[in-house]
């Protein structure tokens, strides 16, 4: 293998404590005949390869900081400014391969393939003692594995390269099929499956035989082979391969996790300020920071979207819902994920006035209001995200220093895999229904109603993801493998909620706070500027232009 100079940077995190490590000249660069035959320097460059995989909490749409998340660009939420890529650019339909709104890895994840490429074969080649050079083997594949199904949902069909190129190989690879990407991603994490350690004894934080299996069941259910899915799933439900895994009772709780939780399969641990994130700048509420933040927006139509208690929609006459007390009685899991008004956090005091959202219109707090007489921090829907915003961050967080871990796979989403999976292959069976209602029991509602054909359990379980894995970012790439997102996003008109007081409501001398529901009025609106064009062209994002100037094998995907 050619030698090479590695630029340690992050890696000194984990290996500071070692002082023969720190003996050693130059600090900033270490050859790589020196990396893969020390144990410490190895593991440091594969955790900084790990760290490049995504951390989405803070708000990216692709592996970098952003403002707001991906939900801001789907039926979840919309972006609060109008600069921000998600609204001057793939809102607008305006994707192009010189401009892709932030969405575009191509570059970044090809540099981690190599990274992993790199390692595997400084592994093979080390003199390191054999269960360390196939742990660390292990852990590339993964890293190369993840990277390759996250290319392969977004651009389709990529280029597959697995080996460390020199300027002897053939640079310009031509594309593999977007099939052929999934069959390899599933066939390599079922491989490494059989060499990693439980999950139960490498953490979460760590690649486990867990992690590969849930990601291989992903990417199985991406590529729709339905049984392959339900099987890799299903060993992690009822198999040998549980290892202990199950739903965390509090569901809000589950998302303030720092690690370690029992329903994580695999997360990206933070440690401020060497690795934190930014969630609580950019999305808490006005008067719980000094700047920024509000940024993500629920729509109306999410809201809308969660059921009562009793586990029957809102358009249902028998659901019990009021519109004249909108929140009351309905799926916990609303109040858990989004701040709405007169939602309580008071673990925070906030700079002014009571611990409650305050989002009536035009108040100068939380709430949306007329042009040029609210706060422009505020939400333009009428509506915050919650789920994230971790109390222990405390007032104005700082960017970077949000705390808690972000959990790429869990429980959960392998119960919403195998039924998915096994409702396709098989129909609604009896298992089926249980994985759903597992999650429906822990969220505190009611069970599916029985008789459900398979075109309305699939309805039904479209629905679980779209509200218990909500703003996880699932929901974009789910539309788009559903075949959807067209007539889902095409058009979308978000909405919002304006709530004012009634004309018989107490003064605000009397009552400054005001959040009791028989003394206002509910109106939904429409949020202006925030309609969405989805062309048929971004079913899948471009291949960047420098890309198919370099490589005359690449061929650009349709409509680019």
């Amino acid at each position: 293998m050619k030698n090479i100079i590695y630029t340690i940077g992050f890696m000194l995190a984990f290996t500071a404590c070692d002082n023969e490590f720190l003996d050693r000249t130059p600090l900033d660069q270490i050859s790589s005949s020196n990396v893969y035959q020390d144990e410490a320097l190895a593991q440091a460059y594969i955790d900084n390869t790990m760290g490049r995989l995504p951390f989405g909490i803070h708000g990216s749409t692709g592996y970098g900081q952003y403002p707001c998340m991906i939900a801001s660009i789907t039926d979840e939420a919309r972006a609060k400014s109008g600069w921000v890529q998600n609204n001057s650019i793939i809102i607008k339909g305006a994707i192009t391969p010189t401009q892709s709104g932030g969405l575009d890895l191509w570059n970044s994840a090809y540099v981690t393939i190599r990274q992993a490429n790199e390692i595997i074969e400084g592994m093979e080649a080390s003199s390191l003692t054999e269960a360390f050079k196939a742990a660390a083997i292990a852990q590339a594949r993964y890293i190369r594995a993840f990277t390759y199904f996250d290319l392969a949902r977004r651009y389709g069909d990529v280029p597959l390269i697995t080996q460390a190129q020199t300027l002897e190989d053939d640079l310009f690879v031509s594309q593999t099929a977007r099939q052929d990407i999934y069959a390899y991603v599933v066939s390599e994490l079922k491989e490494i499956a059989t060499v990693l350690p439980e999950l139960s004894q490498a953490g979460s934080a760590n690649v486990s035989k867990q992690a590969a299996i849930a990601l291989a069941s992903r990417t199985a259910l991406y590529a729709e082979n339905w049984t392959e899915a339900a099987t890799l799933a299903d060993r992690l439900i009822t198999g040998t391969d549980n290892d202990g895994l199950d739903l965390f009772d509090d569901y809000r709780g589950l998302f303030l996790s720092t690690g370690g939780n029992i329903e994580t399969i695999f997360e990206k641990q933070t440690l401020p300020p060497l690795a934190g994130q930014s969630f609580g700048l950019y999305n808490f509420p006005v008067r719980w920071r000094s700047d920024w933040g509000g940024q993500t927006d629920p729509t109306q139509e999410l809201v809308d979207d969660y059921e009562m208690k009793n586990g029957l929609p809102i358009t249902d006459p028998a659901s019990g819902y009021d519109p004249s007390n909108p929140y009351a009685n309905r799926d916990p899991r609303f109040d858990a994920s989004i701040f709405y008004h007169g939602s309580e956090f008071s673990e925070i005091q906030p700079s002014k006035g009571e611990p409650f959202i305050d989002m009536e219109w035009n108040n100068g707090n939380e709430g949306p209001g007329d042009p040029g007489k609210f706060h422009g921090a505020a939400s333009i829907t009428g509506y915050l995200v919650k789920k994230f915003a971790n109390p222990a961050d405390g007032f104005s967080p700082q960017n970077g220093k949000s705390i808690s871990s972000w959990q790429e796979l869990r429980f959960a989403e392998v119960l919403l895999i195998y039924a998915e999976a096994a409702n396709e292959a098989e129909g609604p069976t009896n298992k089926v229904y249980n994985a759903i209602n597992r999650i429906r029991d822990r969220a505190g509602i009611s069970d599916l109603p029985t008789g459900l054909s398979k075109d309305q359990m699939r309805e039904r379980i479209r629905h679980e993801r779209k509200i218990e894995l909500v703003f996880e970012n699932h929901r974009y790439w789910d539309l788009l493998r559903w075949g959807i997102a067209k007539d889902v996003l095409d058009g979308f008109v978000p909405h919002g909620i304006r709530i004012e007081r009634t004309a018989d409501a107490p003064s605000k001398e009397v009552q400054p706070q005001l959040f009791d529901p028989q003394y206002l009025d509910y109106t939904v609106f429409e949020v202006q500027g925030r309609t969405q064009t989805f062309p048929d062209s971004h079913n899948k994002l471009p291949i960047p232009q420098s890309e198919i100037n370099k490589n005359p094998n690449l061929k650009q995907n349709s409509g680019y």
